[in-house]
């Protein structure tokens, strides 16, 4: 996880002890004793997760905790089982956050936070266990366990789990068979994930616990976090009229759909004007784009940036295009202790606390009703700043000009001074976006650039249906433009053409949403000889829709950077800010297509420029502003 503070939050108060066994009644993780076995591997873990078949069985395709959930706490530390993660829990959209929120409230650290469909908390294992599982489609596994018992499961668990050992009812042997291999499957993996969390972090070897009493350990901790649960123990029902849907929507009884990791998010780090005909465009259609506003949704913009600066005769006494900047880089933090209203994030509220403060107190201009609390600081990291330029700057000293050169530009953070995130920042941003275009009545932002990638795991995800993807759908709903680079995995093999090395499906996050337009690399300024650049990002995706949407000049692209620099950055990062720029160019000469995203992805798509390429490479082409322009 990139934000280790959060997703690796030890309770001090717990201390590992050397050869102590729970009985039935201690709490979980009170010991963490060492042991010699090796960590699950992810080969192995998959073992637990799906099975030994060809084919996985349902309830580990449909169980409501993902890989990477199990992957992540199965890695060992020394805090063990009171190990933290932050996890984004997605609601069914028939229940509210509300009580998900408050099973966390008096949880120590957890730190919910709740905000468009999802629940964002600090969890442990134990705490996945008793307090989200049962509000899961798990439910019913934990009843059946309790059923049960702590001893036998604890005998389960020891050794090994044997479903003719337990009675069902007779009037449903079948079903209950069914429910018991379930419950071996839960029980055989929930082992695994403790045993291999509990291995020690530099143990030396006289404290190495091992043998019965570490198993014994294991098994007691598994039976003492299911026993433990908070679990309904009436089962939700249905009447009449809707049993002949329950099975389509069993489901749905639950508030909880899906619980992910808070994944990682990186940055996808003017010659090229010409490549896409926005300097012949701009200059036969008279292309004025200040009326419009779009946020670079990256690792900061530095405002003070000669390549930002706002014409002479602009009104007031802005000095920069760059009209409101937003810090959610740490927003994990900043919103849960300040800005909560019955565990949503209330964005009136919150806002100020994230709003970064762009001018002096006698001059500044905001719609905010408290001050922005954020201090101004130049971004630590180039990428943002370098990926605004080619949108939406001009600097004339040193003969540079973005696609649109008087673009309003808003500056969203997401990525740290190393170029690193967590998925949750984004989410959050974008909804964000969502509350400043509503308050306004308008969309004052009516794109946003995404060049950033947050790797998509296909054995943990739907394709498509992540946090960050959900999000993206949404604010395309809403009228607005969203435009993400389709990451730079497409190469990982060979530097020369002697065996296998491209990859096909390495469209990465947000990429992978079907509104967005998702935008692949070229060369700057000979696309037709060099064609797709080596590293960019193809499709199709992981569940077979066609990506990438477009291409743009990727390579070797100039751009500015922190501190008055220019230097020449590549990658899928660059070619999306291209498309943004030819998205905004498109929008301000014909304005009713603001609020029409869908129509402009379409008209964008249909008047690139084939380069001859496999459609999973190249998408629909170059794209091509001038074309664009003229095709209305």
């Amino acid at each position: 996880m990139s934000q280790d503070s959060e997703a690796i939050e030890a309770d001090n108060s717990i201390t590992p002890k050397r050869e102590q066994v729970p009985t039935t009644g201690q709490d979980v993780g009170a010991t963490v004793p060492p042991a010699l076995e090796s960590r699950l591997t992810r080969e192995e873990l998959t073992a637990l997760f799906n099975g030994d078949e060809s084919v996985p069985p349902p309830w580990a395709t449909d169980c409501a905790v993902k890989f990477d959930v199990w992957l992540e706490f199965s890695k060992p530390s020394e805090w063990g089982l009171n190990r933290r993660i932050d996890l984004i829990l997605s609601i069914h959209e028939d229940h509210g956050t509300g009580d998900v929120v408050e099973r966390l409230q008096n949880l120590d650290r957890a730190r919910p936070i709740a905000t468009g469909g999802f629940v964002v908390a600090s969890l442990s294992l134990p705490d996945l266990v008793r307090r989200i599982l049962p509000v899961t489609n798990l439910a019913d596994l934990l009843r059946l366990a309790q059923d049960y018992g702590m001893e036998p499961i604890m005998l389960a668990v020891l050794n090994g789990w044997h479903p003719s050992d337990f009675a069902w009812e007779p009037d449903e042997p079948e079903r209950r068979r069914e429910h018991n291999a379930r419950l071996g499957w839960f029980l055989n993996l929930l082992s695994g994930v403790v045993r291999s969390a509990s291995e020690p972090v530099g143990a030396s070897p006289d404290e190495v616990f091992e043998g019965p009493a570490r198993e014994a350990w294991v098994a007691a901790s598994v039976a003492e976090m299911v026993e433990t649960a908070i679990v309904d123990r009436q089962r939700p029902r249905r009447d009449a009229a809707s049993r002949a849907d329950a099975v389509v929507d069993r489901r749905r009884r639950y508030p909880v759909a899906a619980v992910t990791t808070n994944r990682p998010a990186f940055g996808e780090a003017t010659r090229s004007r010409a490549t896409v005909k926005a300097d012949a465009a701009e200059q036969l259609f008279s292309v004025d784009t200040t009326a419009i506003g779009w946020a670079v949704v990256d690792s900061g913009i530095d405002a003070t940036h000669p390549a930002f600066a706002g014409p002479q005769d602009e009104p007031f006494s802005l000095a920069h295009r760059v009209l409101r900047a937003f810090d959610f880089v740490d927003a994990r933090r900043v919103l849960a202790d300040r800005a909560m209203r019955w565990g949503l994030i209330d964005w009136r509220t919150a806002l100020p606390f994230v709003e970064i403060n762009m001018r002096n107190d006698a001059d500044r201009r905001t719609t905010s009703s408290m001050s922005p609390q954020v201090p101004f600081r130049v971004p630590g990291n180039p990428h943002g700043t370098h990926v605004a330029g080619i949108l939406g700057g001009s600097w004339s000293e040193r003969n540079f000009r973005g696609l649109c050169p008087t673009i309003k530009l808003y500056d969203f953070r997401v990525l740290n001074d190393d170029g690193i995130g967590a998925e949750f920042s984004i989410v959050a941003a974008l909804q964000a976006i969502r509350y400043l275009n509503d308050q306004a009545g308008r969309l004052v932002i009516a794109g946003v650039n995404l060049s950033l990638s947050v790797p998509h795991d296909v054995a943990t995800h739907s394709c498509g249906w992540t946090p960050v993807c959900q999000e993206a759908e949404r604010l395309v709903r809403s009228g607005v433009v969203v435009v993400a680079s389709a990451g730079n995995a497409g190469y990982a093999g060979h530097d020369r053409t002697t065996g296998t090395g491209y990859r096909s499906t390495s469209i990465s996050d947000p990429g992978n949403a079907d509104a967005v337009i998702t935008v692949g690399s070229t060369h700057r300024s000979d696309p037709h000889r060099h064609g797709v650049s080596y590293f960019s990002g193809r499709g199709p995706t992981a569940d077979g829709r066609p990506k990438p949407d477009l291409l743009a000049p990727g390579e070797d692209i100039d751009g500015p950077i922190p501190d008055e620099g220019l230097i020449a950055m590549h990658g899928t990062s660059q070619a999306a800010a291209h498309v943004s720029g030819a998205a905004a160019m498109l929008m301000a000469r014909h304005r009713e297509l603001v609020g029409r995203p869908e129509r402009v992805k379409q008209i964008l798509c249909a008047t690139a420029t084939d380069l001859a390429r496999e459609r999973a490479f190249q998408g629909h082409g170059l794209v091509d502003v001038l074309r664009a322009l003229q095709s209305i």
